[in-house]
């Protein structure tokens, strides 16, 4: 099947469906770091590189050789600062208008299948009226639609990690596909993996938090149990019994996730935590490599749509 991956970040999306057996053909990135890091891992795939408005269904298809309605899936995961629970979720964020975009590009291609990702706080509170928008327009250009929840840490990934996806086909009957492990602890997904690099607390206050966290604590936790009222709240030490909590694209500089043996969590660490392979190839500064995985879609979940979803349906 031939995927074309839009809002394609580093390629979380991509290396799932590679992973599941696609050729992903064509992909749209407009960050100069994160094409640089697709590129690396993805060298066969054709990648725009530059705004999404000045891409067109037809430069598209030219590039890769398809007519109109011959692409499988035309993936997209639209910027999600508009929608996150860890931001303001404003209704009009200009943010959320690219999925505007997404819906051009579906009515210039006419894909069989379409797969959207967001963060789950696109269907909570008044952010529920544009999750009801973008399933009213796939079904208006004549798409069956299935969305919901989605948890990585169901799909073999040492994450809690929910998101939410949109999964529309005009040839067949979607729906989300089931969970296929127990939720995975840290310790186990980590279990082998060599840090790539050993990052010590170096500041006096990551220094307190190593020094008085436990395991599975929070900045909040610990701030509570000294008696102080401001420091770092969104500091987070992972539990080797449980699934680590979300990675996400802040890392206050050089990580505010710690490893339970009171270091600094590496990016190989949290490559493979999020279901990258430890392989995977992330240059630049800590910060940038962070925030491609802070972005991505966990491979596991976009190879399990094409495997228990898009893939039975008859093409």
């Amino acid at each position: 099947m031939k995927v074309i991956s839009t809002f394609s970040g580093c390629g979380g999306s991509s290396t799932g469906y590679k992973q599941a057996g696609c050729e992903v053909v064509a992909a749209v990135e407009w960050d100069d770091h994160a094409v640089q890091c697709y590129r690396l891992n993805h060298p066969t795939t054709q990648v725009f590189h530059g705004d999404i408005h000045k891409v067109t269904g037809e430069m598209l298809l030219n590039a890769t050789g398809l007519d109109i309605g011959e692409l499988d899936i035309l993936d997209g995961s639209p910027p999600c600062q508009g929608f996150s629970t860890a931001g303001k979720r404003v209704l009009d964020d200009p943010r959320n208008s690219l999925f505007k975009q997404q819906l051009r590009l579906i009515d210039e291609i006419r894909p069989k299948h379409i797969v959207i990702e967001n963060v789950a706080g696109m269907v909570k509170g008044q952010m529920k009226t544009v999750a009801a928008e973008v399933i009213v327009s796939l079904k208006e250009r004549g798409y069956r639609v299935a969305a919901g929840v989605l948890e990585a840490q169901y799909f073999g990934v040492g994450q809690r990690r929910p998101r939410v996806f949109f999964i529309g086909s005009r040839i067949g009957q979607p729906s989300l596909p089931r969970a296929t492990s127990a939720p995975v602890p840290a310790g186990v997904a980590l279990s082998g993996v060599e840090p790539d690099e050993l990052l010590w607390p170096a500041s006096p206050s990551a220094k307190l938090f190593c020094q008085e966290a436990q395991p599975g604590e929070d900045g909040a936790d610990v701030l509570r149990r000294l008696g102080r009222k401001e420091g770092w709240f969104s500091v987070k030490m992972l539990h080797p019994g449980q699934p680590s909590q979300t990675l996400t694209k802040q890392d206050r500089g050089c990580g505010s996730f710690f490893h339970w043996n009171r270091r600094h969590l590496s990016i190989r660490e949290a490559l493979v935590l999020t279901g990258f392979p430890p392989t995977y190839i992330l240059p630049g500064a800590f910060s940038d490599r962070w925030a491609r995985i802070g972005n991505s879609v966990a491979p596991p979940m976009s190879r399990e749509i094409v495997r228990q979803v898009i893939g039975s349906i008859h093409v």
